[in-house]
Formats: C-alpha cells, sequence, structure tokens
C-alpha cells in the first residue's frame, strides 16, 4: 500500500517524502536539475499518489509550495500558479516568504503539541509543505553582501529562519528542498546541519568523480559510469547509507505539457483550508 506521501523518482524508485522530509539536489547547469525539480513539485502537490504510472495523484491532500529563484526563472514562474506572496525573487521578497513559512510552521506545531502524545503531521495525515530555494549558493551569497546594518539585520534574519527551519521542520511537515550546482558545506555555503538532515541528496548529469564526492561525501559508492541530462544519481536515507548510490532517470515530459501538469497540481493551494487539515 502506498503511503500519503510516496514519491516517485522513477518507475523502480520511490520514497516517502514526509520520512525523507528535506532534499539538497545538485548538478551544472543544463544537467536537468531544476526541470527535475518541477516534476517533484508536480507529484508532491497533488499527493497522495494512487497510480505510481501517473505522474499525478487525486490531490486530496496537496503540499504547499513556497518558492525563492534569485534567478526570476522557472521556478519563479510558478508564481503565475501559486498564491500572493508564495514565490521571491530578491532578498526582501525571500525573507518575507521564508518568514511567513517559518512562522505557519511554528502554527501548525502549536496545533499538533495540542494532539494525542507522539502526534506528528504524518499521524494526523496533514498535508505537507515545502520551501524550494533554487540555485542555493547564489542566493546565500547574495545575503552575504552588504555592510550596511540593515544588511546584516537581513543577512542574521535569513540564516536564523532556514536554521530554524531546518531543526524544527519534521514534526509538522514542512519539508526544506535545496537546489544549487554545489550543495558541499564548503563550496555552497550550506550549513552542516542542514546537509546532515537531508533525507534524500540528488546529483544530476555527468559530472567529475570530486563533484560527486562533494555532493555525497566519502563515504559512499559511486559508480563509473556517464549520467546525461535528467538522469541522475540518488542518495536516500536508511536505504543508502552504506554502499552505492542508485542512478535513475525522470521522466522525459514535453515542457508544455509539465506546465499543464503543475498547472493542474498547483490548483489547490490553499492556507486557510490546509494548514491545519487533518485526515487521520
Amino acid at each position: 500500500m502506498l503511503s500519503n506521501y510516496t514519491l516517485t523518482l522513477s518507475k523502480s524508485l520511490t520514497i516517502d517524502a514526509y520520512k525523507q522530509i528535506n532534499f539538497l539536489i545538485a548538478g551544472s547547469r543544463g544537467s536537468g536539475k531544476t526541470y527535475g525539480t518541477l516534476i517533484l513539485i508536480a507529484e508532491l502537490a497533488s499527493f497522495p499518489r494512487i497510480n505510481l504510472n501517473k505522474l499525478l495523484g487525486t490531490g486530496c491532500l496537496p503540499t504547499q509550495i513556497y518558492i525563492v529563484d534569485f534567478k526570476n526563472s522557472d521556478m519563479a514562474k510558478l508564481g503565475q500558479l501559486l498564491p500572493h506572496g508564495r514565490v521571491a525573487t530578491n532578498k526582501i521578497e525571500a525573507v518575507k516568504v521564508v518568514s511567513d513559512f517559518d512562522s505557519k510552521m511554528h502554527n501548525r506545531l502549536n496545533f499538533i503539541k495540542n494532539q494525542a502524545f507522539g502526534a506528528t503531521a504524518g499521524t494526523l495525515g496533514m498535508p505537507m509543505y515545502y520551501l524550494i530555494i533554487d540555485e542555493w549558493s547564489a542566493t546565500n551569497a547574495a545575503f552575504s553582501q552588504g555592510m550596511t546594518k540593515a544588511d546584516k539585520d537581513m543577512r542574521y534574519k535569513w540564516n536564523a529562519l532556514i536554521t530554524d527551519i531546518a531543526m524544527l521542520n519534521r514534526v509538522p511537515g514542512f519539508g526544506l528542498g535545496l537546489i544549487s550546482q554545489q550543495i558541499s558545506v564548503i563550496n555552497s555555503g550550506l550549513n552542516s546541519s542542514i546537509q546532515e538532515e537531508a533525507g534524500l541528496k540528488l546529483h544530476f548529469g555527468d559530472a567529475n568523480m570530486s563533484s560527486y564526492r562533494l555532493t555525497f561525501g566519502n563515504d559512499i559508492q559511486i559508480p563509473d559510469m556517464g549520467l546525461e541530462t535528467g538522469e541522475a544519481y540518488a542518495w536516500i536515507e536508511r536505504l543508502t547509507s552504506s554502499g552505492y548510490v542508485i542512478p535513475f532517470g525522470m521522466p522525459e515530459i514535453e515542457p508544455n505539457s509539465l506546465w499543464k501538469y503543475l498547472k493542474e497540481a498547483l490548483s489547490n493551494q490553499d492556507d486557510d483550508k490546509y494548514l491545519y487539515m487533518t485526515t487521520n
């Protein structure tokens, strides 16, 4: 039986998005990482899945999506489909969007505290929330610039919010997804606690072994094979904690078709309806 939060990476590879709640996606430009993430968003927003051969689920438990995209590119275009205030393309907007996401996370946490002992968003059957940040390295670098008091205050606020979400998001089901050309602590400004909390790590496209090592670490075995655009290696918590990463390929979907899927999947974005909704 499928979980309410089953996410399909390929026909033969699925995860439980609630259990592997934080994800990191790496890959060079043109590797397919953003396109792959858009496919995952369509799946997330149409939970639960009842047929793994179909991209979209029933949409009865729709993951609520928030986006930060300083490139103002494909991710930011989801602002045409999402409620106002869910997409940020600059620092001021990003702090507002992430503050709102963090506030709703704490509101749900307070709600769950009043439920039965040991309750979580997962046991209560609540829709998930996801904050997805495209090009994490560039975004983090933008907040590192500037020496005025306003710049420093904004930088402190940003770092504090991301750390708070990464530490407290499992019980309320508020996922964090970071996309970047590199997702190492050294090269991308990634907080080590965020990397350690990631339940899913993907690296899209062909790269040298050192790049893969930055993503997965030195203890994981990586096959010597060339990946094409849209193909990736996956590290999944509890499944590939030791041994080999798993190669897979995202489904090939034409851009116009994917936009139609996203339009349908993101038709159930409503905080008033889904923040406190339970199904169990």
